[in-house]
């Protein structure tokens, strides 16, 4: 047995007790300079929007800025890693969304079990997804039974837009496809906002995505709505039917959440908790996110915690069931 000298514990026991109070007033003071919030996604995507939803009320309240910092490409991986680096002190966290549990498939820098070291803070919300399409490209198809017989009327021709190799909208592309029976050619972009312009002009045909990043194309016309992922129709678009209205399957859960980086003391997790969780729930940020098709959560970090343990798992077996590459 290891006998410690009588001067290292004293030494031991005088530092454990300076540190309670420290962390402690660091919390109340917390935060007491700018924070930076990672988003691992290009400017000018829904991610961005609705997070300044969020960064607006919490520098509100708060008092500090919230300034974001966007470490696009890769399916999210290059964030990732910016927030494996950081501090754990609380002033740097990052909004992911879906992807961060289906990234550790395709890049070993972050695995599955280093993604289960970063901190969850908490789930901001869930997002309504949908099939879209291209007006320009498909003129003539409204749903996913027109989206079939136009893929089968022109083999190898039906493309689909992703926001990044190895993230979410490549493995609901290939969702799709096995959906539909027929081949999908999986067209990557750095982020949705560069797809997206593609999409409208023809140059590719349809993508899986959050409804809040085509829902203005939606209601111009120059995008369309085949079908809402999902259980349940939205009110933002009450006459587009479900996937599985339509006879299929596929699915695409679409989360939005916060982290922070790994070995980031509780009573700072707390707090970041705490303050995110109050900033979902006020009125102006929940309606303001009920308008973009997007249902506020705020819970709790064990519920976060289960849930992206759960997730690294269901996507693992997708993966492999589909034999799903990044090169595809």
């Amino acid at each position: 047995m290891r006998i410690c000298h009588p001067l290292t514990v004293s030494v031991i026991a005088t530092a454990a007790l300076m540190t309670g109070p420290a962390v402690a007033q660091d919390v109340a003071s917390f935060p007491s300079k700018p924070v930076t919030v990672i988003i691992p996604f290009v400017p000018g995507g829904s991610t961005e929007v609705e997070t300044r939803i969020y960064t607006d009320k919490l520098q509100a309240s708060l008092k500090q800025p919230f300034v974001l910092d966007f470490r696009g490409g890769t399916g999210g991986l290059i964030g990732a890693l910016q927030l494996q680096r950081a501090a754990p002190d609380g002033y740097t966290v990052m909004i992911a969304n879906t992807g961060f549990t289906v990234t550790p498939n395709f890049y070993p820098q972050i695995n599955h079990e280093a993604a289960k070291a970063f901190v969850p803070i908490t789930e901001l919300s869930n997002r309504t997804t949908a099939v879209i399409a291209s007006a320009e490209g498909l003129p003539n198809v409204h749903n996913l039974k027109d989206l079939q017989a136009w893929a089968k009327a022109n083999p190898g021709q039906l493309s689909c837009n992703t926001a990044g190799a190895g993230g979410i909208t490549h493995i609901v592309c290939a969702s799709l496809a096995n959906a539909i029976g027929s081949p999908i050619l999986a067209v990557h972009y750095k982020g949705v906002a560069q797809g997206q312009i593609d999409l409208i002009a023809g140059r590719t045909q349809v993508s899986g995505g959050t409804l809040l990043a085509g829902l203005n194309q939606i209601k111009s016309g120059k995008l369309k709505a085949l079908a809402i992922f999902g259980n349940k129709r939205t009110a933002l678009l009450p006459d587009v039917p479900t996937v599985e209205e339509q006879g299929f399957e596929a699915y695409y859960p679409s989360w939005f959440g916060a982290f922070a980086p790994p070995k980031t003391p509780p009573a700072i997790a707390n707090k970041l908790n705490a303050e995110f969780v109050k900033a979902v729930k006020s009125p102006d940020v929940s309606a303001a996110l009920e308008k973009l098709g997007t249902s506020p959560v705020g819970g709790t970090q064990e519920e976060f915690r289960k849930k992206i343990e759960s997730e690294l798992v269901y996507w693992k077996k997708i993966i492999e069931i589909n034999k799903i590459k990044l090169e595809e």
